[in-house]
């Protein structure tokens, strides 16, 4: 029972460490039980299951959500949707288990500070690329988003390596719990490191380049109206609306959220024109998201509009799987083919490119830190997240979306305009500060100057090129340990 209790609360710690729980202290205990398990258990088979249990815990806490989503929007009743939602938390488990797996191997180890947090980043690091293009979705370096001056080292590491230091101080407050701190001291000299460096950063770090009058708009239409015929015209509305004044505010680009279209911009008549003249009335850039259908396919599309002419746009690279389309449809279709009814089964663009030195991010785009480094590579000078939040309703999700997606700010140091049709929309500057936000069921607009930047962060040059070392170094450091041992 009491080994059942420990991963029990490895879990609960992970989740409640993450928003909208708040309780962000105690991600960095939350491995501790785990580790007291790995020293304890001597069964391979045995530590796998509790690190099972733990990500079970963990990630039904965390993404308890996508049952209400496949249930309300999906056309599935509550029992499919949750059998499907416990498959996905079972496969995110494994990491969980491969983790607790792998510190049985090297917790003994006078080096476990160093491997152990390896170990975590490599998983991590693998989490964004499999399954289905990646689910890089609640890490454990966002719980530290409160933190400003730490988090600051993003810049270097990317979210990645504020995860690794979290997890080298759970290991050393393990060993310090077993008379061993010396890796207590020298993980706590790290994250004095890291702060001071990180205070210096934000005071000191000048971004120069061309300043930009903003505004970002909140309409705010429930996801069960959203998609009305009867909706076009109410919607069109508050849009026109909202970018009046942010026009009058002295907005020269006005954002719009994902799909604010409610109707395929272009090919629906009179609507499409309304758009149109509403471009030609102000002198702002307008970016507006709508639904695309070319050449036989279907598309989630952001447009740049000046003058009443399209100046460029963008397909969304990172689709949804079982939301914007259906991975293996061939297998899953007769079972699950109703979950892409509510927004329809797109395509994927091939590559991401900035859209005049705007680096458009489209709904959960936001959480592939490689996606922003790729557009900055490309010239983007700023960043636009493009979403629509409204599935989500009040749940945790929308907090967890805003988060991750500022990081991006502080990993390639450019300003994130943030247009959500539901909430939480934001303006967040390159230190991953909410300047200013919309909050949850409210309309309204956020007018801002911010800079565009052409600075190169290590990050954007690199990549997680610092995470990949730590991980593959202590990759080998492992396989060698449990080579000694065997």
């Amino acid at each position: 029972m009491r080994r059942l209790v420990l991963a029990i609360l490895a879990g609960l710690c992970y989740t409640l460490s993450l928003p909208a729980y708040e309780l962000w202290p105690l991600a960095w205990f939350f491995a501790v039980p785990i580790f007291f398990l790995a020293r304890e258990v001597e069964s391979p088979a045995e530590i796998f299951i509790y690190g099972i249990i733990a990500g079970i815990v963990a990630w039904a806490g965390t993404l308890y959500w996508i049952a209400y989503v496949m249930e309300n929007y999906g056309g599935m009743s509550l029992v499919p949707a949750a059998f499907l939602l416990l498959l996905l938390i079972s496969f995110l488990s494994l990491y969980f288990a491969v983790f607790a797996w792998g510190s049985q191997k090297l917790i003994r180890s006078r080096f476990a500070f160093l491997t152990i947090p390896g170990l975590w980043v490599l998983l991590e690091l693998v989490r964004s690329y499999v399954p289905f293009s990646g689910f890089p979705w609640a890490l454990a370096g966002y719980t530290q988003f409160p933190w400003k001056p730490f988090i600051q080292i993003a810049e270097f590491g990317g979210v990645y390596l504020i995860s690794g230091i979290i997890l080298m101080v759970n290991v050393a407050v393990y060993k310090a719990l077993n008379r061993s701190c010396l890796p207590l001291v020298l993980s706590a000299a790290v994250l004095l490191a890291a702060s001071v460096w990180g205070n210096y950063r934000m005071d000191t770090l000048t971004l120069e380049g061309e300043k930009l009058r903003v505004g970002i708009a909140q309409a705010n239409i429930a996801q069960e109206e959203k998609w009305l015929p009867s909706m076009v015209e109410p919607t069109i509305d508050i849009y026109s609306r909202l970018t009046g004044e942010a026009v009058n505010a002295g907005a020269e680009l006005v954002v719009w959220p994902e799909t604010a279209c409610n109707f395929f911009l272009f090919r629906k008549w009179p609507a499409s024109q309304r758009i149109i003249d509403l471009s030609l009335t102000h002198d702002a850039r307008l970016v507006v998201g709508s639904p695309a259908y070319d050449d036989g396919r279907y598309f989630n599309r952001v447009w740049l509009l000046k003058d009443g002419v399209v100046e460029d746009f963008y397909d969304k690279v990172h689709l949804v799987p079982f939301g914007e389309y259906l991975p293996l449809a061939g297998l899953i279709q007769p079972f699950f083919g109703s979950l892409t009814q509510g927004v329809g089964d797109f395509s994927r663009a091939r590559e991401a490119s900035p859209l005049d030195g705007i680096g458009v991010l489209i709904c959960f785009e936001s959480i592939f830190p490689g996606m922003t480094r790729t557009l900055c590579g490309k010239g983007a000078t700023f960043l636009v997240n493009a979403s629509n939040d409204a599935w989500f309703k009040t749940w945790s999700t929308p907090r967890q979306h805003l988060i991750m997606a500022a990081f991006r700010t502080v990993e390639s140091r450019r300003w994130m305009l943030r247009s959500v049709n539901h909430g939480i929309s934001a303006m967040v500057n390159p230190f991953g500060e909410v300047v200013s936000k919309i909050g949850l069921l409210e309309e309204g607009v956020i007018t801002g100057e911010i800079t565009r930047t052409s600075f190169q962060s290590f990050y954007v040059r690199y990549g997680p090129v610092l995470a990949w070392i730590w991980a593959c170094a202590s990759f080998i450091a492992a396989l060698t340990t449990i080579r000694r041992r065997c």
